[in-house]
């Protein structure tokens, strides 16, 4: 009786409840929905999150030293659904081998820089009206694809056991001259959440293919290329240039 009588509140609340919730949500979106300006223009981009490598010794989650990664750049808005810019970024790559069949007994850590050039395509229109309304009213999410080129700048250390570098006595010796530069191709995309005419925010996924096998400072013949993933959450702010001839006030 008393498990009848639980449920029956906690649906009469949900009954109440349930209809001021989505009448809040629908003023938030209204409100956030509201547009003065146009989908065009320059847009600033920093993000921070996490990069995980895909490497001669590691190519799972288990092996991966999870390392930072923040980046900085620029878009320029062409239209409601493509952009293109350049983005200035640091990961810090690591991994340790834990294959039982190839025992090499080596962690490494990779220093990379990376400069690259992408075009934005979003998924759907960032205008949500239609007719005369529609250049007062954006969407609040916009999914968006993202791909490019650009080179990275690495330094890798590799030394035996596992663990932290600084922690670490012993170094293997460089597998070539470092620091080296690469080809990279980032492709990826994500979901850009509108608050306002200045400020979005972005969980994005990319995913780097270099045309190195030496981010680990480890080369095998049969390994291929190293590649790296990034995790991050952008903040989008595009600049509000105002016309202080106009909007002076008397």
């Amino acid at each position: 009786m008393n498990r009848f009588r639980y449920c029956f509140i906690i649906l009469f609340f949900l009954i109440f409840t349930l209809p001021t919730a989505v009448s809040a949500q629908s003023s938030f979106l209204e409100r956030v929905g509201r547009s003065n300006t146009a989908e065009k223009g320059i847009v600033i981009v920093g993000g921070v999150g996490m990069a995980a490598v895909k490497s001669s010794i590691c190519g799972l989650p288990e092996c991966n030293n999870f390392g930072p990664a923040v980046s900085v750049g620029a878009l320029y808005k062409l239209s409601p659904y493509f952009a293109f810019g350049a983005n200035l970024g640091y990961v810090r790559l690591g991994a340790t081998e834990k294959d039982p069949n190839r025992p090499l007994n080596v962690t490494f850590q990779s220093e990379v820089v990376e400069v690259t050039g992408t075009v934005v395509l979003n998924l759907l229109d960032s205008y949500a009206g239609s007719g005369n309304y529609r250049s007062s009213r954006k969407r609040f999410v916009v999914p968006y694809v993202r791909g490019g080129a650009g080179f990275v700048y690495y330094t890798p250390t590799s030394f035996p056991g596992e663990g932290d570098l600084n922690d670490s006595q012993v170094t293997y010796d460089p597998a070539r001259k470092y620091p080296a530069i690469s080809a990279v191709i980032p492709f990826g995309g994500g979901l850009r959440f509108r608050f306002s005419d200045e400020f979005s925010i972005a969980p994005e996924m990319m995913y780097q293919v270099t045309l190195t096998n030496y981010l680990d400072n480890i080369a095998t013949e049969t390994s291929g290329t190293d590649h790296y993933a990034v995790a991050s959450l952008k903040v989008i702010y595009t600049p509000i240039i105002k016309n202080k001839i106009f909007s002076k006030k008397y």
